[in-house]
C-alpha cells in the first residue's frame, strides 16, 4: 500500500499533466490492498507513525469509492480457514501474547521439502519442479551471522567465524555445498539482455574446481 505523501505527489502530477483539478487530473486510478495485510513502510516509525500514513488518512480518501472483496478466491475451498483469517485480521481472536495458528495448519519441516522438493530430483525430471519454491518470511529467519542478546558487551563473545560453524536445525550450513541438478537463484544482475537477474533460477549442470555450470530454468541461457 502506498504511502500517502506518494499518493499526494502522483495526484498532484496528474493534475499538472491534464490541466485539471480533479483527482489525478480527472483520471481514473485503481487501489487495491487489504488495510489488516499490508501497510506502508516507515523507517523506525512507530505504529501510530504508519497508520497516519497510509491512504486511509489522505486527504484524497473521502473522494475514493470503497469497493469491498467479499470471497476469498486462494481459500474457496476451506471456509473454515478463511473466516480465522478474517477474524485475525479483525482483532477478534480471543487477546492473547500470540497468535495461536491451529494445529491442523502447521505441517512439519521435513514433510514440507519432500513435498515441494522430492528426494526423487535429477536433471532428467528436474523441469517439474520449475514453479516451485519454499518462501522464508523473513530475511532474518535465513541469517546465522548475527547474534541477539540483552547485553550489548555479549556481542564480542560470539564472533562471526564462530557463528558459521553452527548448524541449527531448520538452517542451512554456512557453507554451500551444491550437488548436479541444484536449484540456485542468482544474487545480482549478471546479463539483463539474457534474462540473467537478480532472482533468475538456475539448475547446476556441471561442477568445476572454482565454478560450475548452470542451465536457466525458464530458457536455455547458460
Amino acid at each position: 500500500m502506498s504511502p500517502g505523501l506518494q499518493l499526494k505527489v502522483v495526484n498532484r502530477l496528474l493534475k499538472d499533466i491534464m490541466g485539471s483539478e480533479l483527482p489525478f487530473g480527472g483520471k481514473p486510478v485503481l487501489f487495491a490492498s487489504d488495510f489488516r495485510q499490508i501497510l506502508p513502510v516507515v523507517r523506525r516509525g512507530t505504529r501510530s507513525d504508519i497508520v497516519r500514513s497510509s491512504i486511509k488518512y489522505n486527504s484524497l480518501w473521502r473522494d475514493l469509492e470503497q469497493l469491498s472483496l467479499t470471497r476469498n478466491m486462494r481459500a474457496d475451498n476451506d471456509v473454515d480457514f478463511a473466516t480465522w483469517l478474517l477474524q485475525l485480521g479483525s482483532g477478534q481472536l480471543p487477546a492473547v501474547d500470540r497468535v495461536k495458528i491451529p494445529r491442523e495448519m502447521v505441517c512439519d519441516i521435513a514433510n514440507l521439502i519432500d513435498f515441494v522438493f522430492p528426494q526423487q530430483m535429477s536433471l532428467a525430471n528436474i523441469d517439474e519442479f520449475v514453479r516451485k519454491i519454499i518462501l522464508c518470511p523473513r530475511n532474518d529467519d535465513c541469517r546465522l551471522d548475527t547474534v541477539v542478546v540483552d547485553d550489548p558487551d555479549e556481542v564480542a563473545n560470539y564472533p562471526t567465524e564462530f557463528l558459521n560453524t553452527l548448524e541449527p536445525d531448520g538452517l542451512p550450513p554456512y557453507n554451500l555445498t551444491l550437488k548436479v541438478g541444484s536449484i540456485v537463484m542468482l544474487l545480482r544482475n549478471l546479463d539483463s539482455k539474457r534474462r540473467l537477474c537478480n532472482g533468475t533460477r538456475l539448475v547446476v549442470t556441471e561442477l568445476r574446481r572454482y565454478n560450475f555450470k548452470a542451465r536457466m530454468l525458464s530458457g536455455g541461457a547458460q
